[in-house]
């Protein structure tokens, strides 16, 4: 008998097991307010047939039904109790609850035998109500178990039925026939119900049987992952030491172009100080060596910010933040400046300097004007550098000209020591020269030539190098330029020039920096221009001394403790009256990557002015913004 209550319509033979176990939990699951539910009816319908039934009938019920709801209150609480301490399903505990339901069954059926009174229509209605609502309220608590449901519902309703044929009568038939046809819907609905928890059931486990496969499968595809990878990388470290070696050197690579990046920062700062006292000890009184000592101090300094802003342009290049410019520029004055630049560097030598020019280059192009300076005079550095006697030629040739485009060669060939065919390809790369004694005996980074193939790179052209050792070298770039209209073919004066001195400024400045060095060269510097100085240690002092007292300009370092000088800028921009002048805030600053300038304009700055700072370059733009 257990084991037709427990059966079930399911297909699946493998979650047979698992969806009979679920179906018990929820029944027993309810068993607590199904059972009180159930009891008070019965004590209900006691008391509503005690005026026309014997004591000695339903009493003895009565208390039949109370033993029956004690076990089964029993049993489900031992149930409860091993599943909250995770044990395994108590089957005593099940069986007996199963067969309590069963005798409960009965007992309703017994109710309905004894308490049936022909003569007592009020009865037999009440009766009839409590055995429809037990029987319909437990389609949703029974049905997980079918068969016990459709036993429990017909022990009490085919006796009713029997009962009402029995009297025969129109009233009788017609509740007979009612009992049919409730009889009908509450076994369908129970079965639907069963049949729906049963799909439920055997999709969740059928789930969790294809999630637990899938992970397995999973867990198996990546254990044989890891052995194709273990076997990749044992054929990579047998056949591929070559590739492994080349990967190393572009991590070392990229870690030292950002350190490049970080370091030409960090150097900018103290070479600030040291440029800006030379300058401030050119102003003092000196003897005649006093000023040699001064000027070879500072022209080496010049020559190490030469290295650095060589590494800074490296870096740009490396990081992918070199842009080009693109504005009309005069080749012939550019080729010009240089040879006018450089000749007495040549003369020094005994070296001459000299530029030929086709007719045919036309008079503007576009482009950007400083990195093909930057790419001429670095050919021109290097050809004076290794030339010992003879001459340094600058040719620009025209090898295709059309109306809106141009394409020239640029050669410079000089007579120097020349460069062995098996050292040429490594001379545009990183840190590289042609000989160890190369950099020994004339000095030098290795960069300039490397930071040429890019520049040239990025300006969509070609380079090279023609050399013979002892016969001298020469390197070339082709470069395609747009032709300028000559309407427009006006170039940029340069901004390098030194100031003419007129005269003392005027003005009070907020000087905000956090070197103590720095701070004394760029105080002394506007002194000297006749400005009254105020320093402030960083952002949020230099906001408390904006508060308290009128400045004509502020100058502003961007990297500062406690409040950096672009949240300082924009929190003073916030709070500057649209009523009130402008305020002039200028960066003084060691970030000088591209973008940087862009970034404190945007942050509130009105100009930009990059570190090691040079007096006459300073003297101009207080010129200009105080005025």
């Amino acid at each position: 008998m257990l084991k037709f209550f427990l059966d079930h319509s399911g297909k699946e033979k493998d979650s047979r097991g698992l969806v009979r176990k679920e179906l018990i939990k929820l029944v027993l699951e309810s068993g607590y307010s199904s059972n009180i539910t159930a009891f008070i009816l019965s004590v209900a319908l006691c008391l509503m047939v005690r005026p026309v039934i014997a004591p000695s009938v339903w009493k003895p019920w009565l208390t039949g039904m109370a033993v029956l709801f004690l076990v089964k209150l029993a049993a489900v609480f031992c149930y409860s109790r091993k599943e909250k301490n995770g044990e395994p399903m108590a089957l005593r505990c099940v069986h007996t609850y199963l067969y309590m339901l069963f005798l409960t069954g009965i007992m309703w059926g017994l109710a309905v035998i004894f308490f049936f009174t022909p003569s007592a229509a009020l009865e037999q209605t009440a009766l009839f109500f409590i055995i429809s609502g037990l029987t319909a309220g437990a389609i949703p608590i029974l049905s997980p178990l079918r068969n016990l449901y459709f036993v429990y519902v017909g022990c009490p309703l085919l006796p009713f039925l029997y009962l009402l044929l029995q009297h025969g009568g129109q009233q009788y038939n017609i509740m007979a026939i009612v009992i049919v046809v409730f009889t009908l819907m509450l076994t369908k609905s129970a079965a639907s119900m069963q049949e729906a928890l049963v799909t439920t059931l055997e999709t969740r486990f059928v789930n969790e049987a294809l999630v637990a496969d899938l992970r397995q499968a999973s867990e198996e595809s990546e254990a044989l992952n890891l052995e194709l990878i273990t076997e990749n990388e044992r054929r990579k470290d047998t056949e591929g030491e070559l590739i492994q070696a080349r990967d190393a050197a572009e991590a070392a690579s990229r870690a030292k172009d950002e350190f490049l990046a970080n370091m030409s920062h960090e150097i900018r700062t103290p070479m600030n100080g040291i440029l800006g006292t030379l300058q401030l000890l050119q102003d003092t009184a000196l003897d005649a060596g006093q000023i040699d000592y001064v000027k070879t101090a500072y022209s080496s300094g010049e020559s190490l910010l030469s290295i650095l802003n060589d590494i800074l342009d490296f870096s740009k290049i490396a990081a992918r933040k070199m842009v080009l410019e693109d504005i009309p520029f005069n080749l012939r004055n550019v080729v010009g400046e240089l040879i006018t630049l450089l000749t007495s560097q040549a003369q020094a030598k005994n070296v001459t300097l000299v530029a030929e020019i086709d007719p045919q280059v036309p008079e503007m192009l576009l482009g950007d004007p400083t990195r093909m300076r930057q790419v001429l005079i670095n050919f021109m550095t290097n050809g004076i550098k290794f030339t010992e006697q003879g001459e340094v030629r600058v040719r620009v040739l025209c090898l295709s000209a059309f109306a809106s485009r141009v394409i020239l060669r640029i050669e410079v060939r000089d007579t120097g020591i020349g460069i062995a065919e098996a050292k040429q390809k490594d001379l545009f790369q990183s840190f590289t020269q042609a000989d160890g004694s190369t950099t020994r005996k004339y000095g030098g980074t290795g960069l300039g030539l490397a930071i040429v193939r890019q520049l040239v790179l990025l300006m969509g052209g070609k380079i090279g190098v023609e050399s013979e050792p002892g016969k001298g070298s020469a390197f070339w770039c082709e470069l395609d330029f747009p032709v300028a209209a000559k309407a427009v073919a006006t170039e940029e004066p340069k901004e390098e020039a030194i100031e003419v001195d007129l005269g003392p400024l005027q003005g009070h400045i907020l000087l905000v920096e956090d070197n103590k060095v720095n701070q004394m060269v760029a105080s002394k510097m506007l002194a000297g221009m006749g400005l009254t100085v105020d320093l402030a240690e960083n952002g949020e002092k230099a906001l408390a001394a904006l508060a308290a007292k009128h400045y004509d300009l502020v100058l502003m370092d961007c990297q500062m403790p406690v409040l950096d000088g672009y949240q300082a800028t924009r929190t003073f921009r916030s709070r500057e009256l649209a009523s009130e002048k402008r305020l002039p805030i200028i960066a003084m600053t060691a970030h000088a990557m591209e973008g940087d300038r862009q970034k404190c304009l945007d942050a509130g700055m009105d100009d930009y002015l990059a570190k090691p700072v040079k007096k006459e370059l300073l003297r101009k733009l207080m010129g200009q913004w105080l005025a």
